[in-house]
């Protein structure tokens, strides 16, 4: 969402716009209830390695794990001990307000330069899906294999390449298949 709102800010800027499983290609408003911040603190305050690894099992990978995944998780959960850790929790909430509240989906046919919309069809990230109750509405959301194809068709001169029974971090989870077309759009 960040490089889309500075491609949408800074257009002359922008030669070439690269899109990896996105946040922000759908409003989650329109179908989740909003958290406050101050509950997404708390909640990033009670951030471990369990909660993570849970969250990104069934989101990022589709109840897909593999054990090389681990140091990701790690990574993110290695500061929650550290005495600042609050200011970076704090940080993580208002983010994820920002990405709740300010989607920018409704501007996707702005971008002008060329864009790279690199998919994981197995991506079923969608902020606020945990708090649906209706499980029909739930099972709608962060369908990438679906959104990737129709952010395609509003980002004029986008290219789409979807990555078959990947998750929401391609580069971490088949690299090899993720850079040799983002290299190929970065030659073009």
């Amino acid at each position: 969402m960040l490089a889309t709102r500075f491609t949408l800010m800074y257009p002359e800027t922008v030669e070439r716009l690269i899109l990896e499983n996105p946040i922000g290609l759908e409003d989650w408003k329109l179908v989740a209830p909003y958290t406050s911040i101050d509950i997404n603190y708390r909640q990033e305050l009670a951030a471990r390695y369990e909660t993570v690894q849970k969250y990104q099992l069934e989101f990022y990978y589709d109840n897909k794990w593999k054990p090389g995944y681990d140091e990701w998780v790690y990574l993110l959960t290695g500061w929650v001990n550290h005495p600042d850790y609050p200011i970076v929790a704090m940080n993580n909430a208002q983010t994820s307000d920002m990405i709740f509240t300010q989607p920018v989906l409704y501007e996707f046919q702005n971008i002008q330069a060329p864009t790279l919309l690199i998919i994981g069809t197995r991506d079923r990230t969608a902020i606020g899906k945990n708090n649906v109750k209706d499980k029909t509405v739930r099972d709608k959301m962060g369908l990438y294999q679906i959104l990737g194809k129709k952010t395609q068709k509003q980002i004029r001169n986008a290219k789409l390449v979807e990555l078959e029974n990947v998750g929401h971090l391609p580069h971490i989870e088949t690299f090899e298949r993720f850079i040799s077309p983002l290299k190929t759009f970065l030659k073009d």
